[in-house]
C-alpha cells in the first residue's frame, strides 16, 4: 500500500498493512532554505517540499491551501503587506482601523507577532464589524491543483481556518488579552466569537461540496491555555458543528492539537472530530502515548507522536528510536493511528534522522 492508501484506510475506520507515516516538513524545509517565506501567500504548495517527502518516503498532507476565498464589503478594506522583515495586516473600516505587525525571526525561521491586532475593546468592535462584512467565495476547483501535487505522495488536507476563540488566542489577540476579555467585556467577546464561527460554518458548508475527502482546522489547541472550562463555553459546539457537517457529507476532519493534552483531548474527542493532529507526547507534551490513547478513546485517530526535542542531534539515536517505537506500540490497542511529528519537524534536525523514521515504521509499525 502507498502512504495515501494507508491513510485513507485509517480514515475509513479500517486497518492498513502498517501505520501510515506522514511528516510535517514545511517548517524544516523552509529553514534549510534559510530565507524568509511568504507569510501571506494564498498557497504554500512547493514542488521542493513534495520532492523532499519522496526522498524521506513519507506522505505529505499539510500546507495544501484552501478551497475558498474571502472579500469584504460595505467600506471594509483588508490588506496584507510584507515590507522587508516586517509583515503588516490591516482592517480599515468606517468605524476605525486596526493593524497587526509580525517581524521575521531568523532564529526560529518564523514571523513573530510584535504588535497584536486586538489590544482594546474598541479594536475588537472594529474586527467584529469587519468580519460581519466578510463574504466567503467558493474556490473548490482548487482541489484539482492540490491533487496534482499531493496525489502521488500523500493526501492534501484543505484547511477550514480557526474557530473564533482559537483565532483570538493564537493570532489576533494573544493569550493574556483574550482571557481578560472573557471577564472584562464578555458580551462583546461572545458577539465576535459567534460572528466568526458563523462565517467559519459558511466555509465548511462550501468545502464539503468539493471532492476533498478530508479537511483540517485548528486553534493550536493546548489544554493549559484553553482548558475544558473555557473550551466548553466557546468552542465545543463549533467543533461539533464542524464534525457533524463534514460527516453528513461523507467526509472526515482533523483538529490541530499541538499543545498540552491532559483532559482537553477527551473533550475534543466527544465533539466527534475524527483526528487529533500534531499530537505531542512527553517529554515536550504532558501525556505519554498510552495516556493520550486512554484519554482520547479508541475511536479518535491519533496523528503525531514525536516530541520536538527528540529530533535534535543532542538526543541519542537509540532514545529517538525507542520514542518512535513507544508511539507505534499503540497499534496494539487501535489502528486509529498515524505516525507524524508533534507538531513539526523542527529546524536543526538532521535529514538522516527524518529518513530513519521510515525504517522504524517499516519494522515496528506493521500489523500482523
Amino acid at each position: 500500500m502507498t502512504e495515501r492508501e494507508r491513510l485513507l484506510t485509517v480514515l475509513a475506520g479500517d486497518t492498513p498493512d502498517q501505520v501510515p507515516w506522514f511528516p510535517d516538513l514545511g517548517h524544516w524545509y523552509r529553514s534549510e532554505a534559510y530565507e524568509r517565506w511568504d507569510l501571506y501567500a494564498p498557497s504554500k504548495i512547493d514542488q521542493g517540499i513534495y520532492d523532499l517527502h519522496r526522498e524521506v518516503k513519507g506522505g505529505a498532507y499539510i500546507d495544501a491551501g484552501a478551497l475558498y476565498k474571502d472579500e469584504y464589503t460595505d467600506g471594509v478594506e483588508h490588506t496584507r503587506e510584507m515590507i522587508g522583515e516586517l509583515a503588516v495586516e490591516r482592517f480599515v473600516t468606517p468605524i476605525g482601523e486596526i493593524r497587526m505587525e509580525r517581524t521575521w525571526s531568523p532564529l526560529s525561521f518564523s514571523w513573530d507577532v510584535t504588535k497584536l491586532m486586538i489590544e482594546t475593546p474598541k479594536d475588537l468592535e472594529i474586527l467584529t464589524y469587519a468580519i460581519q462584512r466578510k463574504k466567503i467565495i467558493p474556490n473548490i476547483e482548487y482541489w484539482d491543483v492540490i491533487e496534482s501535487y499531493f496525489k502521488d505522495i500523500g493526501l492534501g488536507f484543505p484547511h477550514l481556518g480557526y474557530t473564533g476563540l482559537g483565532f483570538l488566542i493564537s493570532y489576533y489577540m494573544g493569550v493574556e488579552n483574550t482571557i481578560y476579555a472573557t471577564f472584562d467585556y464578555p458580551d462583546l467577546f461572545k458577539k465576535f466569537v459567534d460572528t466568526h464561527n458563523a462565517k467559519q460554518m459558511e466555509v465548511v458548508n462550501i468545502c464539503v461540496k468539493s471532492d476533498a475527502p478530508h479537511f483540517i482546522f485548528g486553534d493550536n489547541l493546548s489544554g493549559d491555555i484553553q482548558p475544558p472550562s473555557l473550551f466548553n463555553v466557546y468552542s465545543f459546539d463549533q467543533y461539533k458543528n464542524i464534525a457533524d457537517t463534514v460527516h453528513a457529507a461523507g467526509k472526515t476532519v482533523s483538529a490541530h492539537l499541538d499543545g498540552m493534552l491532559n483532559e482537553i483531548i477527551t473533550v475534543v474527542s466527544h465533539t466527534g472530530v475524527d483526528v487529533a493532529d500534531a499530537v505531542t507526547p512527553t517529554p515536550t507534551g504532558d501525556l505519554t502515548p498510552m495516556e493520550i490513547r486512554q484519554q482520547a478513546g479508541d475511536k479518535m485517530i491519533l496523528f503525531g507522536g514525536i516530541a520536538p526535542n527528540m529530533w535534535m542531534p543532542e538526543t541519542p539515536e537509540k532514545d529517538f528510536v525507542q520514542h518512535v517505537k513507544d508511539w507505534l506500540a499503540l497499534k496494539k490497542i487501535s489502528s486509529r493511528l498515524v505516525q507524524s511529528a508533534g507538531d513539526q519537524v523542527p529546524p536543526g534536525t538532521k535529514l538522516q534522522r527524518i529518513k530513519l523514521v521510515r525504517d522504524i515504521v517499516d519494522e515496528f509499525g506493521r500489523y500482523e
